[in-house]
């Protein structure tokens, strides 16, 4: 788009790598699938001219896997007082709409972000939020992407936080960490130790009280301007899925583009 640059804040699907759930991805190259086409076809390869497209298979992807939306679906099956909406049942104006994004970056794994974190974060940037902004934080994880652990390192937003920035008229939220949530196993813990009774999925569950959707897995939110971008992340179309894969980017305005 003349007068934008544009940010990506997505990261890749990619094969093995840190995840408690990893993806398995198989590449077969020209060659190999010019064999593949040709036997299927009682063909030589020869006869293909020995090559044929390239393909790549996915094995053990879920729809939460890389950079994705989670739709109120995946937090339970009811959302704002009716029936939580699908992946595909997401209005598409909610998944492009002008952005913020606040610093929490000196939150230890495993820490809650509280309410009182996010308007502290809102007063550093003297920013006061609007229905309809997409909100996204940033806790540092992404940079662990793909390494052992990478799931287990980021802090996780609580109920009454995730339900003030509802009550703002917020539809879409954002993290750059694989969960919204405190981690999964970090969680887990807890309740095997009789700690934090009632609080597992808190964040998700207070997301779907208000209709909201998560993004997971962003990146490169410190690109950003901490407002006047615009963000655009429109799910792949998962008939009856409660989350899909997005490629989010940012729309930031070139400074010396003509107004």
């Amino acid at each position: 788009m003349n007068g934008y640059r544009i940010v990506d804040l997505s990261l890749p699907i990619m094969d093995g790598g840190g995840f408690l759930m990893p993806a398995r991805v198989s590449y077969i190259d020209h060659a190999a699938r010019g064999r593949l086409v040709a036997e299927r076809a009682g063909l030589k390869p020869e006869d293909l001219g020995g090559r044929a497209n390239a393909m790549e298979e996915f094995h053990l992807v879920t729809s939460h896997t890389g950079t994705h939306m989670d739709a109120p679906w995946h937090y339970g099956d009811t959302a704002a007082g009716g029936p939580a909406p699908t992946i595909d049942e997401i209005p598409l104006e909610w998944c492009m709409g002008e952005g913020v994004w606040l610093d929490l970056g000196d939150k230890r794994p495993g820490e809650d972000i509280t309410e009182a974190d996010l308007r502290r974060a809102l007063e550093q940037i003297d920013y006061a939020l609007r229905p309809r902004d997409i909100v996204l934080l940033r806790t540092g994880a992404a940079a662990h992407y793909g390494q052992p652990g990478c799931d287990r390192v980021n802090p996780g937003v609580t109920a009454a936080a995730t339900g003030w920035l509802g009550r703002q008229g917020i539809r879409v939220v954002g993290i750059d960490a694989g969960i919204w949530d405190r981690p999964v196993e970090i969680q887990l813990a807890d309740l095997r130790e009789g700690r934090a009774r009632n609080t597992y999925m808190q964040g998700h569950r207070a997301a779907g009280e208000y209709g909201m959707c998560i993004l997971e897995w962003l990146t490169n939110l410190d690109q950003l301007p901490h407002t006047g971008f615009v963000v655009c992340a429109f799910p792949v179309k998962l008939h009856r899925a409660g989350g899909a894969w997005v490629r989010a980017v940012a729309l930031v305005k070139d400074a010396g583009a003509a107004q």
